[in-house]
């Protein structure tokens, strides 16, 4: 499996890219050239220097100190995400698919209720319930897109509760919570890690798009999309302000879109070594 995925040329460039762009978040504050809440309002919309290397924005903030430093607000929050997401999504998955009968039923009934809405109205609603904090947006996007995974989850659980290995480990007296996370747990795990990096990149897009709202990371913290609502005021008169994150967001969700594909590929039963 291992010497598949290292044979793919794109995934291992798209998870250096990837973990080279989180540890520059991690160490923002020995990268970033300088502060990125500084203001010096005499220097806004400064051109590119070896002192602003991206130029400043409309209050003289360092425009690349601030994409060094909005890298842990967009990706880290995006996996933070996902982790509740797939954590919630795997438990109620198993449970359906393994224990069937009622459970599965007030399960998928649950499912069914949440994937009748619109997700991105439902994060609205919820945002607009609880109020307007990152917080309450990854709570939201959690609350939404849990039944997704759920649904998925369960159809991956029936296609192996059956085997004859999860058979046998009945017969011999193993309990419900083993098969469950020894065997069960282990066999899905390859889809499961293929549609956590797809669906990175839908998490980023989905925060980014509420803080150009207003309804996710508040100013005056750098993140991609907070940026973009900052810079479409002069769109036009500093590009460079609204092009940048913007450019970082296609990028890096590209790259997670591209890791996905080749992860997938590379965790396929069905391929087979030449």
């Amino acid at each position: 499996m291992w010497r598949r995925f290292l044979k793919n040329k794109m995934a291992v460039i798209m998870l250096a890219f990837l973990a080279t762009i989180a540890l520059a978040g991690v160490f923002a504050p020995i990268l970033a050239p300088n502060d990125p809440y500084a203001n010096d309002i005499l220097n806004k919309f400064a051109g590119f220097s070896l002192q602003y290397p991206l130029g400043t924005d409309q209050l003289g903030r360092c425009i690349l100190s601030r994409m060094i430093y909005g890298i842990r607000p967009t990706l880290f929050l995006s996996l933070l995400t996902m982790t509740g997401t797939i954590g919630l999504g795997c438990i109620l998955g198993l449970l359906a698919g393994y224990f069937r009968g009622p459970v599965e039923e007030i399960i998928m009934r649950a499912v069914d209720v949440m994937m009748s809405f619109p997700s991105q109205i439902m994060v609205f609603a919820v945002v607009a319930l609880l109020g307007v904090d990152v917080r309450n947006v990854i709570l939201a996007n959690v609350l939404i897109k849990w039944a997704w995974y759920a649904r998925m989850i369960r159809t991956n659980v029936m296609k192996y509760r059956d085997k004859n290995f999860v058979l046998f480990s009945r017969c011999v007296g193993s309990g419900e919570a083993f098969i469950l996370f020894r065997h069960l747990l282990p066999s899905i795990a390859s889809e499961m890690a293929v549609l956590a990096t797809l669906d990175i990149g839908w998490a980023i897009l989905n925060i980014s798009t509420l803080s150009f709202l207003g309804l996710g990371v508040q100013a005056p913290i750098p993140e991609w999309g907070a940026m973009l609502n900052e810079a479409k005021n002069v769109m036009t008169t500093n590009p460079v302000q609204m092009i940048a994150p913007g450019l970082a967001i296609v990028i890096v969700v590209a790259a997670f879109n591209l890791l996905g594909d080749a992860l997938r590929d590379a965790l396929d039963p069905k391929e087979v070594e030449v």
